[in-house]
């Protein structure tokens, strides 16, 4: 039989008109092609017209020929795009899991992307960010290379450097606002005259700063951020000219500035004062992050060479504050990016990306499935003359409907990740992530791309076969030969092992968390209330004064009922930055500069070691005989004691230097860890008494930190008013919000492997249920010959345990590749954890026994008269 009556009548047996002028278009297809070709047999040509012609004579007359090459490819494709519409309306169960499988793979790439883009592609709201240069000194003693600079280092720099146009210095403080009722403190941004101009910041309103602003004893001035100006001034327009009380001095209101600048860290400054930039200001009190804009052709390298010319030149000239320090330049990307986000967004990436590849290795299987199902169909396409690359090009462009619905769907999935993200992160980064244009265009093309990912392997499949067998009455029950068996297990053990890689990385980091938040901090948080006050310079312009308001504030609140202590510092322990200063230890030789003794320096109050509790091992708490005028003191912690004088009982009694000053060592206290909870540093606790400071934090014991806030803030008020009163919480709450980014992290962490687990479950779940389909009869004549139940278990479980047992080896060695990548990150946990490892295993095998468990029950469950009736 010629091959032009079955084409014919396989066409004409079809009812539906969209489906016969769809397949008539691939005829229409072939005969354009081969009517392009010379090599094409006449034989060939003249089949498919008389095919066309058979067509026509039917009571439906089918689509016109096409026209040039180009229009019928469009129109080829338009018809590809609404057949593969009419199949997601056609099968939806089918459809609605494709779709939420690939939204939720499409989303969790979409809101890691948004990370890297605020990180790594939005560029900076300042002109051209490219080219700023941003200078930091390096301590190579004590570890660091993003340090600060002090007011005479910054000025040294800017006088020396020719590789800049010009440099900018900024800080950030505190200002306390009077004179618009109750006192209050702002957060500033002080800077360098020139900062606003060499960043070309834009203003609402007004101008920026005089070029002689930040010279001591100039007029004062003050450029306001925009939410301030509308939040707390109604957005008066006539505010440029008004004056503002801060500190004690009237500032001169010059300028707002435009809302692009409030981004991240930015959006929480209210003003921008100028610095006083004294050449007499201590060389080792470092507060200032320098940058500045490089001169056209001058690379960050070559300003790099420079920087470390002048610091050496520095650590030659004051060798007291700078011998061993040198500086570096970095890039506004590096500026931004410290060494743990890279490694962060690092893993993150490779984490979602694993999530994609696992939701296409998901989706390729299921895909694979339905092709086998489709035999028929894509054989009678072959027979009406359609070429494998014209049916491999309608696959993919159906599936390409899915990646659109999912893309749509991802964005959704996306946003609402990214706002309980921000809701949950108190770090001002977070809010700075959004969905923008690059977001957007990032998730078109994973949308555009995925569809190629997870149909490619079906098309190429399904397009092996031959057309002939395809057409016989048993093709629809053809399970896709050995290649889509061994296709099929190939993606199984790939989304096993990459679902172990992610839960094994989970789970260590999900340890990594809860040893932080566990961590004895050796400080007892609980019940203590915290708060910052800052006292107007204007009115306690002497230490004595200082002194003397903190004495008595702190009488009035020990006195007050239901608070049991109350205590100062001049700084948050574990929160705020830690200040480093040399100390010269009485006694002990110094014979190279990294041998040199420091340590972190806190000022605090007499009661301050029983409102956080932590234990004095010796000696005694300050006093009140530790006032001005007398000795000074010190109290050492046990980390101090034991690196510079061998053990506490050694260093009681003992003498040290700071700044100068000779301090003797009454007490040593039990140590308390460093911000970043990873060790300890020596501390040395001095009396605030003797060294008072205008800005404390203000602790207090209470039996209820939270309900005692209100008559704390009545306590200052009634003492001053003038005194302005910030950030009143309870201690605990404060450190669980410093923990919330690495929380939030973690989440993401585990959240995407418990993703995996269960795109890897389902996978395997249907991988299992499709084979038992395939083999009923099988399995009815295993049964009509006396096969047990149990015998029908282990063989269909043979095959499945291979595959998890592959599956589990490869990610397990992945998951420890990973691991190793990830060691900064993992706080007191080994990244070859043997509990965590040995669990992930057992998860596994109970998902894969569970996955498998329903597929089997249903294949023993066969009645083998009815499975051999089966064609």
């Amino acid at each position: 039989m010629t091959r032009l009556p079955l084409v014919a009548r396989v066409l004409l047996r079809f009812t539906d008109p969209r489906v016969r002028e769809y397949l008539t278009g691939d005829l229409e297809e072939s005969l354009t092609t081969l009517s392009a070709s010379d090599g094409a047999s006449r034989a060939r040509r003249w089949s498919v017209r008389q095919a066309l012609a058979a067509v026509a004579q039917h009571p439906w007359k089918p689509v016109a020929a096409s026209g040039p090459i180009g229009d019928g490819l469009m129109r080829t494709f338009l018809q590809d795009l609404g057949f593969g519409v009419r199949m997601v309306r056609r099968q939806p169960s089918f459809s609605l899991v494709v779709i939420v499988t690939l939204a939720l793979a499409i989303g969790a790439n979409t809101v890691i992307f948004s990370f890297a883009n605020v990180l790594l592609l939005r560029p900076l709201p300042m002109k051209d960010d490219r080219t700023l240069g941003w200078i930091f000194n390096v301590d190579p003693y004590r570890g660091g290379d993003r340090g600060p600079l002090s007011i005479p280092e910054f000025l040294d720099y800017r006088a020396s450097l020719t590789s800049f146009e010009s440099i900018a210095a900024s800080t950030r403080s505190s200002v306390t606002l009077t004179g618009r009722g109750d006192a209050r403190r702002l957060v500033a941004s002080c800077v360098s005259a020139n900062l606003i101009d060499m960043w070309a910041l834009r203003l609402a309103r007004g101008r920026s700063f005089s070029p002689a602003a930040d010279t001591p004893g100039a007029a004062g001035e003050v450029v306001l951020s925009d939410h301030y100006w509308r939040r707390e001034l109604a957005a008066d327009p006539a505010v440029v000219g008004q004056t503002l009380m801060l500190d004690g001095q009237p500032s001169t209101v010059v300028g707002v500035l435009a809302p692009d600048i409030e981004i991240g860290n930015m959006s929480e400054v209210d003003v921008w004062t100028p610095l006083s930039l004294s050449p007499d200001a201590a060389r080792d009190e470092r507060l200032l992050r320098v940058n500045g804009r490089l001169k056209p052709g001058v690379t960050h390298a070559q300003a790099g060479v420079e920087v470390r010319q002048v610091a050496a030149r520095l650590a030659s000239a004051h060798p007291k504050t700078n011998q061993g320090w040198t500086a570096r330049v970095a890039g506004s990307r590096d500026a931004r990016t410290g060494a743990d986000t890279a490694v962060i967004m690092a893993l993150l990436a490779t984490v979602v990306s694993f999530v994609l590849l696992l939701a296409c290795a998901n989706l390729a299987n299921l895909v694979l499935s339905r092709a086998a199902g489709r035999r028929r169909e894509l054989s009678i396409r072959s027979a009406l003359g359609a070429s494998r690359t014209r049916v491999i090009r309608q696959m993919l462009t159906e599936n390409l409907v899915y990646g659109v619905c999912g893309g749509i769907a991802g964005l959704g999935v996306a946003a609402a990740g990214l706002a309980l993200i921000r809701a949950a992160a108190f770090e001002p980064f977070f809010a700075m992530i959004r969905i923008d244009r690059n977001v957007l265009a990032f998730t078109a093309l994973l949308a555009l791309l995925t569809p190629m990912l997870f149909a490619i392997l079906p098309a190429l499949q399904s397009t092996r076969s031959d057309a002939g067998e395809g057409l016989k009455d048993g093709g629809t029950r053809t399970a896709g030969g050995v290649r889509a068996a061994r296709s099929r297990s190939v993606l199984i053990v790939a989304q096993l092992s990459l679902a172990v890689m992610l839960l094994v990385l989970a789970t260590l980091f999900v340890q990594a968390l809860r040893n932080i938040s566990g961590a004895s901090i050796g400080i007892d948080t609980r019940k203590v209330l915290t708060a910052r006050l800052d006292l107007p310079a204007w009115r306690y312009r002497t230490p004595a004064a200082t002194a003397d308001y903190y004495e008595q504030l702190l009488a009035r609140l020990q006195s007050t009922q239901g608070l049991d202590a109350a205590a100062t510092t001049d700084r948050m322990p574990l929160l705020d930055a830690e200040p480093i200063t040399d100390v010269t230890v009485e006694g002990r030789a110094v014979a190279r500069p990294e041998d040199r003794a420091w340590a972190v320096k806190s000022a605090v109050s007499d009661r301050y070691f029983a409102v956080t509790g932590i234990a004095l091992v010796a000696g005694r708490a300050f006093s009140m005989e530790d006032r001005p005028g007398r000795p000074p003191v010190a109290i050492v912690n046990q980390e101090m004691a034991r690196r510079y004088w061998g053990s506490a009982e050694r260093a009681l009694g003992a003498r040290f230097s700071l700044a100068g000053e000779s301090l003797q060592i009454v007490g040593v206290a039990a140590d308390t860890l460093r911000g970043d909870r990873e060790g300890v540093n020596p501390e040395a606790y001095l009396s605030s008494r003797q060294r008072p400071a205008k800005a404390a934090v203000l602790m207090i014991r209470s039996t209820d930190p939270a309900g005692s806030a209100a008559m704390v803030r009545a306590q200052i008020r009634a003492l001053d008013a003038d005194v302005p009163v910030s950030g009143m919480r309870p201690l605990h709450d404060a450190l669980d919000e410093d923990l919330s980014s690495g929380k939030v992290l973690g989440s993401l962490f585990v959240a995407f492997a418990v993703l995996a687990l269960v795109l890897a479950a389902s996978g395997l779940y249907a991988v299992v249920s499709y084979s038992a389909s395939q083999r009923v009869k099988e399995i009815g004549v295993r049964v009509a010959l006396g096969a047990l139940p149990s015998d029908i278990t282990r063989m269909m479980l043979r095959q499945t345990g291979l595959l998890v047992a592959i599956g589990l080896g490869l990610g397990l060695a992945g998951g420890r590749l990973l691991a190793m990548g990830a060691t900064s990150l993992l706080y007191r946990v080994s990244p070859s954890d043997p509990a965590t490892y040995t669990g992930v295993a057992v998860i596994l095998g109970a998902i894969a026994l569970l996955a498998s468990y329903v597929p089997v029950r249903r294949a023993i469950a066969v009645d083998p008269v009815r499975a051999l009736r089966l064609e």
